[in-house]
Order: C-alpha cells, then structure tokens, then sequence
C-alpha cells in the first residue's frame, strides 16, 4: 500500500544513540522510516547499503511467513537535499517485530527488553494481583513524569477504578463493548463537546487519554457523570443501548447544567486548554494562534 498525502503536521525525529531515525504521524499514528531503523541496528549508515539489506531481510521474513512485509507502508520522508520522498516505513508495533529478525549487537537490547516484557507478562498472567500492582505503580510513575501532583495522581488512579466499574455495569446491562464509546460521547456532553471536539480544545490526538489531560475538576464532573447516569439507569432497570442511552441522556442535561452554573460562579470556562501539553502540542497551538492573530 502506497500512501501519497500525509496527514503530518511537521517532521519530527528519534534519535538511536549517534544514528537518527525519521519519523512521521500518520492517521494519528507514529511511523518510523525502516532504511534508517535498518542503517542504525547493522551499521549499514549508507542509505544504498541499508536499502539492499532491507531488500534481503524482506526476503527471509517471506520465508518465515511473517505479516511484517505486508505491513510497511511507503511515506514521504524529509530527505537532506530538503526534499521529500517515498520510503518504507512501519509503525511501532511492525518495527519491533523486525527488530527481533535482525541479527545484529545493535538489536539485542531491544531483543532482551522484548524477553523481559514477555516474562513478566506471563509472570501476570500467573498472577493477576502482581499485574494490577505493576499497572498501578507504572501509572504513578507516568503521571508524575506529566507533573501531576499528589492529589491529583490519587484522583486519577481512583477515576480508573470508577471508570472499571463503569463498564461493569454497563456490560449487566447488555451492552457491548464497541458500544462504550457512544455512552462515554452523551457523558462528555455536560462539556458541550464529544470526545472527538474535547480533544481538538485541549489539542490532543486520537492516542491522547482524554482523562489524562483533564484538571480535577473536569475529573470530578466526568466522574459525577457516569456515577449519576449509571444510577438513573439502575433505577429505570434500563436494558440494551436503546434504555441506557436514554438514562445517560436525561443526566446530560442536568450536568450541562451544573457545569454552566459553576461557569457563570467562576467567570471561566471549566475546560482547561493547557492541562498538561507536551512541548510539541504547546508548539502547534501557538504556531496556530499567531496564525490568527495575523490575519
């Protein structure tokens, strides 16, 4: 599959120790350039050298059946000349396959780390309580390096088990779960938004958690939400999509509510723009508000 227009907004770069590796967001997703992957694991830095490789390597995963091959796509790539132009590329997911077909010194620290990850996920599966434990303490960690404080780690890590449950009764209720994401949009209507608009304010993409970008109080209302809409469904016995939607409804609006007076108290809108952007996300936007203020 070829890919012509490309939905980046700019280029970005990985560096692999003195090696870099291009990459671009397509379909709000990260592609990797797979000659420069190639060039930096076999040190075949010369771009004709690390295209041939690829060429063989291409070969061998054919013979191992592997979906690798079928899953590089072609994007265009900044060249040195300033220039553009179509190479193999492959997501996260692909490129860590091909890594593991490499056999290169260079490629044994993510081999290893692949090992590591396996083990302890069947260490998990042994043990499901170990699992949660490190999920929950990998979480922490995360959410301190996004500059979350205490509180506001503790309100996180609470609004996942809410969220869990959530579901829970959801599935009581016949729902399924291709279907959670239609209830999760008329819950985000108290914000006058869909996931979809929320992200695009707080200048998310589509692998952005929403929930990890929220200030407390968009939390506390998102929380309120669904605890309130899930209670008027228990109390109208609510079954299958058609009843659990309308019960989520009915609270929409009284959350509309609250949020508009909270507003008019505050002088302020509840939803937060700024809550925790990445530098590259603070970049886009004030490339776009200078944008505005010159026209």
């Amino acid at each position: 599959m070829t890919i012509d227009k490309l939905g980046v907004s700019s280029r970005t770069k990985a560096l692999f120790e003195d090696k870099e590796i291009r990459k671009e967001r397509y379909q709000e997703e990260r592609f990797f350039n797979l000659i420069d992957v190639i060039g930096a694991l076999t040190n075949q830095y010369d771009y004709k050298k690390a295209k041939t490789y690829r060429t063989t390597l291409k070969s061998r995963l054919k013979q191992e059946w592997s979906k690798v091959v079928t899953n590089c796509d072609q994007l265009k790539f900044l060249a040195s000349d300033g220039k553009r132009y179509k190479s193999d590329a492959a997501n996260t997911q692909t490129i860590l396959r091909l890594i593991q077909s490499i056999p290169s010194p260079k490629a044994e620290p993510f081999k290893e780390r692949l090992a590591t990850l396996g083990n302890r996920k069947m260490e998990e599966l042994n043990d499901p309580e170990l699992g949660m434990q490190r999920a929950r303490e990998s979480a922490i960690k995360v959410y301190q390096s996004r500059g979350m404080n205490k509180n506001e780690i503790t309100q996180r890590i609470q609004m996942i088990d809410g969220r869990h449950n959530y579901t829970d009764e959801l599935k009581t209720r016949g729902i399924e779960v291709d279907q959670y994401a239609q209830l999760t949009n008329i819950s985000y209507q108290r914000s006058g938004k869909d996931a979809q608009s929320y992200k695009k304010h707080k200048w998310l993409v589509k692998s952005d958690n929403l929930r990890d970008h929220m200030t407390r109080t968009e939390m506390l209302l998102t929380e309120l939400s669904e605890e309130a809409g899930i209670e008027i469904a228990k109390s109208k016995n609510a079954k299958w999509f058609g009843q659990v939607e309308n019960a989520l409804r009915e609270w929409a609006v009284v959350a509309k509510i609250t949020r508009e007076n909270l507003e008019s108290k505050t002088w302020k809108s509840v939803l937060d723009k700024n809550n925790r952007l990445t530098p590259r996300q603070q970049s886009l936007r004030d490339k776009v508000n200078i944008k505005k203020k010159l026209k």
